[in-house]
């Protein structure tokens, strides 16, 4: 199994940046299933995470109302939250290490589900410096709270945008979220088959002399279509490899510093 190399900072947060983590997807495609980089196509997330990753997924309610969408856990940890609607209330329950906890509600909407295991995956991948904590430097009293991840819709799906465009990326919550989020639509979305679809010139015009002024978003829906994922995730990936039609160059990659906000990539 591939494993990328990366820098992290002396708290375990990794530091990233866009390019590496477009790279080293194509390293787990190339590994997992090759073909993806020639003939874009739908990725099996489900397969990926499970049978390549060896994480376990678990199916539960996470929430009583559908707010907390994934958990990574990286503890055997018997102080995992769910919610149990027959009593009507909160309680604990025990889940091992490389357990993928998914909400309930993803059962019924495909996109965001596939969106949340890459989610969910990428946390596995980059952020176990930052969440693991060695068994035997724990006491009583160690904090396990703070070695599973709780990733809401609002850290999936996006909002992160502040006034002047640009990410608003400041704590390490902020930024291990992005990290996980930006895997989620490489391994999704791969960056040689977006290119393969998006780079084609032929289709752009077509695009562009069909539908003027909707040209990009025939494009998202094209793009959605082959690898089966939302209008919205696509739009944003196509913007995110600079395949809008506004954009001519690829913008360069930034490093994912934490607390640096002139650091921030603007997408």
């Amino acid at each position: 199994m591939y494993e990328p190399q990366f820098r992290c900072r002396k708290n375990g947060a990794p530091i990233l940046s866009h390019d590496e983590i477009d790279t080293d997807v194509e390293m787990f495609i190339r590994d997992f299933k090759p073909e993806l980089l020639k003939k874009p196509g739908e990725t099996d997330i489900e397969g990926f995470v499970e049978f390549y990753l060896g994480l376990t997924p678990e199916y539960n309610n996470l929430t009583h109302c559908g707010l907390i969408l994934g958990r990574m856990v990286f503890n055997d940890n018997n102080k995992i939250p769910i919610y149990d609607p027959e009593m009507k209330r909160a309680e604990y329950i025990f889940a091992r290490r490389g357990t993928v906890m998914i909400d309930n509600t993803l059962l019924e909407d495909e996109h965001r589900f596939r969106s949340t295991m890459g989610h969910e995956a990428g946390h596995w991948i980059y952020q176990q410096s930052y969440f693991y904590k060695d068994p035997f430097q724990m006491n009583l009293f160690s904090n396990m709270e703070n070695t599973s991840t709780a990733c809401r819709r609002f850290d999936i799906e996006g909002g992160e945008y502040n006034e002047s465009g640009r990410k608003s990326l400041v704590s390490d919550h902020d930024w291990l979220e992005h990290q996980a989020k930006y895997f989620s639509a490489a391994i999704l979305m791969p960056r040689a088959a977006m290119k393969i679809i998006c780079g084609d010139e032929e289709l752009r015009r077509r695009f562009q002399e069909e539908f003027p002024g909707y040209e990009e978003e025939m494009l998202a829906s094209y793009v959605a279509d082959v690898f089966n994922v939302s209008v919205a995730s696509a739009k944003i990936r196509i913007r995110q490899l600079g395949y809008g039609f506004e954009e001519t160059v690829v913008p360069a990659s930034a490093i994912f510093t934490i607390g640096y906000p002139s650091k921030v990539f603007s997408l």
